[in-house]
């Protein structure tokens, strides 16, 4: 498995650059996504509340995916 990073300024140039190299080989999973440039410590008590509000966001219908730069200490 490769995975690939790339500005998502430049998704569609990297997918056809990628497409060109690769010939027919098959790509599973192409998307564009999240990725934190820095993590924020998240200690303590902090780290129980943080865990019930992604608890809770996990379990709403309307949500798809959390992204979130927290490093749980």
């Amino acid at each position: 498995m490769i995975t690939v990073f790339a500005p998502h300024t430049e998704f569609f140039k990297v997918k056809n650059a990628l497409s060109d190299f690769l010939g027919d080989t098959p790509i599973d999973l192409e998307e564009i996504t999240f990725v934190p440039q820095i993590d924020t410590e998240v200690s303590g008590d902090d780290v129980e509340r943080f865990e019930k509000f992604l608890d809770m966001l996990n379990d709403c219908d309307d949500v798809q995916n959390v992204y979130h730069n927290a490093e749980l200490v």
